[in-house]
């Protein structure tokens, strides 16, 4: 027996150093047959014999109350104690070497020292028989649960196994205090490395009520090979005394009460947090970060984590956030209400499902990056997120990639009532994600020709369906392409500026079917190396332009190499043949050539090259109408079609409005003019 189970545990540890991947992490650890779901010590027969005269290598059957009236007894070389319905009190036993005993016989009054290891490599926590007191209790009660929990994780540890399972518990556990170098673990539930916390729906974890700004429930830090699984962890946002003015011992103080986690993983590596329920927490469900700055020396990061199969319920403020961590998968995760205000508790910013936000900034003197900390290689797949009253909370949920480096996926999560959005990254992925009544944000403006952080991001095979905008593209480095979108504005480039010199640069947006109640694509503020090409727009009844294109261009110098090409428009405005509603231009330096679309609106702009289209006028409107000049312009080689004849209004090919006059740089002939 004793060969087995070393053997056991060295092959334990041997896996668990050589597991760095995804897809070992999970496996790493050796589960023997499962023990029973409630053990109980049922008998009540005191014993017939006592352990005076143990030997060596003795295998004893404990199915009897084995009392040791408050002694300690040494236990000889090789001593093995079965569980047998039995029981071991009120007691010390020393074992001088190599004992073995079942774990089953553990209780609080059952103290072990010496060499001594369980005989499995699972142990099942029976909170009843270790003093933790369920249901409400003072403060006192719950700090002595917390350090009950605790100790005996490690203690078990200590005796060898590195499952450690928990069936049917529901009790509070204060983890708030004073805090030692910021550390929050210092009062959490700590989980050690090479461990296994295994949970089931029965067990509810709570956060002891407090005042605390930054508690935190279950902890890992500094800690690697870890699994945790099952359960519930259950934060105090409800009860939470948002009014205490706590002080730290190192002066801080958190007025917001937003750092209060139900699960910080601080310097974790070979993570793995599968099938657990996180609800309610004051700041955050998970909170991922490293050790030290990640320019530290010193710096330990989170790296290979997997969260695979939880759900997330109504954080403060976000569901899962990452400022630190590199290798991070997020898989078949449900995030439900993010952000959303609850009765007793407003949410705070920013309102969120997932969030990553790593901090980093520019030297002002030298213009350094300062890297305080930093996410990339993340991966979120298979997710569905949801926020339920989307209308009482119109901020909440929504994944934000607000900083990060890639590469970063988001692929095949189903959105509802939801979105997905980037700000300061590159290497961002968007594929294959279902969304309704939401959309995706494609970059910001303040990063518009940002070409050292922000670029490479893709937008592609999404579907998104809203009454919204369904997609927004700003800043720098954007690739959308092949997705299916529709909403009142199918896709936005450039909005969110307030400076007009900023918008979108280096996009590509590209064979994507779009349908639109309102506008098919707009353009707003500043494009330069924007390419619009072979898209397909259906726009929907009521729809009043299927492009508005601007662009605030002024650069007589380099070129804005913006370009509207091949794209086909039909809609249901009129009875012409393509049913497509307008176009409205009022852009600088934009070229729009070999689309197929309806009449064209010209309401200013310069520079602008329209030829070689395909130009299907409504009923009762001219191909190509002037209200405002546009110098410096060509307008020719296109096939114009009007309907003068279905209409008693004065039909042109080409018409300018009463009082405008067209510059002399404005050309509008050859066109191909074509009447039915």
């Amino acid at each position: 027996m004793k060969n087995v189970v070393k053997a056991s545990l060295l092959i334990f540890f041997l896996v668990l150093l050589n597991s760095c991947s995804k897809d070992t992490i999970a496996s790493s650890i050796i589960e023997e047959e499962p023990i029973s779901e409630e053990p109980v010590n049922t008998a009540t027969t005191p014993c017939d014999f006592n352990l005076s005269n143990i030997k060596e290598g003795q295998k004893l059957i404990i199915n009897c109350v084995l009392d040791l009236e408050k002694k300690e007894i040494n236990i000889p070389k090789n001593v093995t104690f079965i569980f047998d319905k039995g029981e071991i009190k009120n007691g010390i036993l020393n074992f001088l070497e190599k004992g073995i005993i079942d774990g089953e016989l553990l209780n609080a009054s059952l103290i072990t020292k010496g060499d001594v290891k369980l005989s499995k490599n699972e142990f099942e926590f029976i909170p009843n028989k270790w003093d933790i007191i369920e249901g409400r209790v003072n403060n006192e009660i719950a700090r002595k649960n917390r350090d009950i929990l605790e100790k005996n994780i490690l203690y078990i540890k200590d005796l060898g196994a590195s499952k450690f399972s928990i069936n049917k518990m529901d009790a509070f556990f204060k983890v708030d205090g004073f805090l030692i170098d910021g550390v929050p673990a210092i009062h959490a539930i700590n989980i050690p490395s090479d461990f296994h916390l295994s949970m089931t729906d029965n067990t509810h974890i709570r956060m002891q009520p407090n005042g605390h700004f930054r508690p935190t429930l279950l902890a890992i830090y500094d800690a690697r090979n870890i699994i945790i699984s099952g359960g519930n962890l259950h934060g105090d946002r409800d009860t939470h005394n948002y009014n205490s003015n706590f002080v730290d011992s190192d002066g801080a103080t958190g007025p917001t009460h937003e750092w209060g986690h139900t699960m910080e993983i601080k310097g974790g590596q070979n993570i793995t947090i599968d099938g657990v329920t996180f609800n309610d927490p004051t700041g955050d469900g998970v909170n991922i970060s490293g050790i030290y700055h990640y320019f530290d020396t010193n710096h330990i990061k989170s790296e290979n984590i997997v969260l695979k199969n939880n759900t997330f319920k109504r954080a403060r403020r976000t569901n899962l956030v990452i400022t630190s961590g590199e290798e991070i998968y997020i898989e078949n995760n449900e995030f439900i209400d993010g952000g959303i205000d609850t009765q007793t508790s407003k949410a705070t910013a920013p309102s969120s499902n997932i969030n990553l936000e790593p901090s980093r900034f520019r030297d002002t003197n030298t213009n350094e990056l300062i890297e305080y900390e930093r996410v990339s290689h993340v991966y979120i797949r298979n997710n569905k997120q949801i926020v339920n009253d989307i209308v009482g909370n119109p901020n909440a949920g929504g994944f934000q990639l607000s900083h990060g480096n890639g590469p970063i996926i988001v692929e095949d999560n189903e959105m509802i009532n939801t979105s997905v959005s980037f700000t300061t990254t590159d290497g961002v992925i968007i594929r294959r994600n279902k969304i309704t009544q939401g959309s995706i944000t494609a970059g910001s403006t303040d990063n518009f020709d940002r070409t050292d952080f922000v670029f490479g991001n893709e937008i592609y095979e999404n579907t998104i369906i809203t009454d919204k905008t369904a997609l927004i593209v700003a800043g720098n480095g954007v690739i959308v392409k092949n997705n299916t979108l529709q909403g009142a504005t199918a896709i936005d480039i450039g909005p969110g500026a307030t400076d007009k010199t900023k918008g979108t640069s280096n996009a590509i947006i590209e064979k994507n079917i779009l349908k639109a109640s309102n506008v098919g694509i707009r353009t707003i503020n500043t494009m330069k190396n924007v390419n619009i090409n072979n898209n397909t727009i259906e726009m929907l009844e009521g729809a009043n332009f299927a492009l508005v294109i601007a662009n605030e261009w002024n650069s007589t110098t380099e070129e804005s190499n913006f370009i509207i090409k091949n794209n086909t428009i039909t809609g249901v405005k009129t009875a012409s043949e393509t049913g497509a509603p307008p176009c409205l231009i009022g852009a600088n330096y934009v070229t729009i050539t070999e689309n197929h679309f309806g009449d064209v609106q010209i309401n200013g702009g310069s520079n602008i090259n329209l030829t070689k289209n395909n130009i299907d006028a409504n009923i009762g409107a001219s191909g190509i109408a002037f209200s405002k000049d546009a110098p410096n312009s060509i307008f020719s080689n296109n096939n114009i079609t009007t309907y003068p004849s279905k209409t008693p209004l004065s039909i042109k090919c080409i018409e300018t409005k009463n009082g405008i006059t067209l510059s002399n740089s404005v050309i509008t002939t050859p066109n191909n003019c074509i009447e039915k």
